[in-house]
């Protein structure tokens, strides 16, 4: 019983979604991420605006100057040695290996998941510290990627 012109508006149909979701897919950079603004895109926008060379640190990263509440609550645990939201994997070393980090020694950066209300868990925030003798000591450097390991900037706790 399909006309001619029904199918037509059906393919027609089906083409503009195909388009739809290319162009959402290529916004997205293919990673799966959300295309919509959200409060944690604004926030990494602005850090990344804030990247010019004066407010740049001595480990070439820009100075964070917008964060989600919860790296405070990250920070706060990390000095505290726990609770942790992931305790198998948080404090663990992280390899640095897209070396947008400072090159240091293997074992010198642990990394720390940071809660990501909204996204599923455990989401792409983190928290990577520096300079630890132990878990539970003090970090020499902080730093926070919204974006899990694309970008980084140094915190300053």
């Amino acid at each position: 019983m399909n006309t001619a012109r029904q199918r037509t508006l059906l393919a027609v149909g089906l083409v503009l979604l195909l388009l739809a979701l290319v162009i959402g897919w290529g916004l997205g950079g293919g990673n799966g991420q959300p295309t919509a603004a959200t409060p944690e895109t604004k926030a990494t926008y602005a850090t990344k605006a804030a990247s010019a060379p004066a407010t740049r640190t001595p480990s070439g990263l820009p100075v964070c100057t917008s964060v989600p509440a919860e790296v405070h609550d990250a920070v706060a645990a990390v000095r505290a040695n726990g609770p942790y939201l992931r305790p198998r994997d948080d404090g663990g070393t992280f390899g640095n290996r897209e070396r947008l980090l400072p090159a240091k020694p293997g074992g010198y950066y642990r990394e720390y998941t940071v809660k990501a209300p909204g996204e599923r868990f455990p989401g792409p925030r983190r928290l990577v510290t520096g300079g630890q003798s132990k878990l539970g000591a003090e970090p020499a450097v902080w730093f926070y990627t919204a974006d899990h390991y694309e970008s980084f900037c140094e915190l300053h706790v």
